[in-house]
């Protein structure tokens, strides 16, 4: 007959192999090498590099500049999106006596969803050349802003991450007044699609140099309580064939770069219709 253990002898082995199992799990119950900080070769969750690693290399903002057809250059930031060529891209036009930097609260935003950027100085704005002219007179005159966007417009054509058949332009008050400009000389601009925000109607009649205006693809933005831009947004709209939508923002009287500021709704619709519409 076997001989039993004694039944404290058996017990102490019972624990010590319990002790053995615990040590051996993490604190959540997995095996200790079921590690995501460390590779096995059985495990199937780990973070390790493989063939079959199709990470996207993050991209970052670059320094640019491009002359204008009258000799001024222009200072801009350009940004790929990340894995992305020959894609999308959005112009980004500030607002009178501010610069590029208008943008940097919705920048972050457009790469990931597959957009590249492009943010310029304007001539007598930021660190772009001064046109010697009067800064007040710019938003109205013609071929002066126009050849901005022109030469970004050009810049763009030579980038290998930039399909020259999807450019967006968005705007800012004076901006918004120039990217509408380029909607409306769209068979000539290549710009495929435009967010306005707190357009003029009159100072785009000056620009374009008529009042038989006629635009496409457009999302215009405005405070509810801006009655002047609210009213030349719906004008505008009024002008604008489909798609189109005009977004009137609650709460707030600001125009321009503040708006673009106060409303989070605003800057999430803005990146959102140009991956609609681009």
């Amino acid at each position: 007959m076997p001989r039993l253990l004694p039944a404290s002898i058996f017990s102490l082995l019972l624990s010590l192999s319990f002790i053995l199992l615990v040590s051996a799990c993490d604190e959540e119950g997995q095996l200790a090498d079921d590690d995501d900080t460390a590779a096995s070769p059985d495990d199937d969750d780990d973070d390790a590099s493989s063939d079959d690693d199709d990470s996207v290399e993050a991209t970052f903002p670059e320094s640019v500049s491009f002359e204008t057809t009258d000799g001024l250059t222009i200072q801009g930031t350009f940004q790929a999106a990340p894995g992305v060529v020959s894609g999308p891209v959005v112009i980004l036009l500030h607002e009178l006596g501010t610069d590029r930097h208008d943008y940097d609260q919705i920048w972050p935003l457009f790469h990931p969803e597959g957009l590249a950027t492009l943010a310029i100085d304007f001539r007598s704005h930021g660190a772009s050349d001064s046109a010697g002219v009067d800064m007040n007179m710019l938003p109205d005159t013609p071929e002066q802003l126009s050849r901005d966007l022109e030469g970004a417009l050009a810049w763009l054509a030579q980038r290998p991450e930039v399909d020259p058949t999807r450019i967006g332009v968005m705007g800012l008050s004076m901006g918004a007044n120039v990217a509408l400009l380029g909607n409306h000389q769209r068979e000539d601009s290549g710009v495929a699609s435009t967010i306005a925000f707190s357009p003029s109607e009159s100072s785009v009649a000056s620009l374009v140099g008529t009042s038989e205006l006629s635009f496409q693809s457009v999302l215009y933005v405005a405070s509810e309580n801006d009655s002047a831009a609210a009213q030349s947004a719906q004008a505008l709209m009024d002008r604008t064939e489909e798609p189109k939508t005009l977004q009137l923002v609650q709460g707030t009287s600001s125009a321009g770069s503040a708006l673009l500021s106060a409303s989070a709704d605003a800057r999430a619709g803005s990146v959102a219709w140009f991956v609609e519409h681009l």
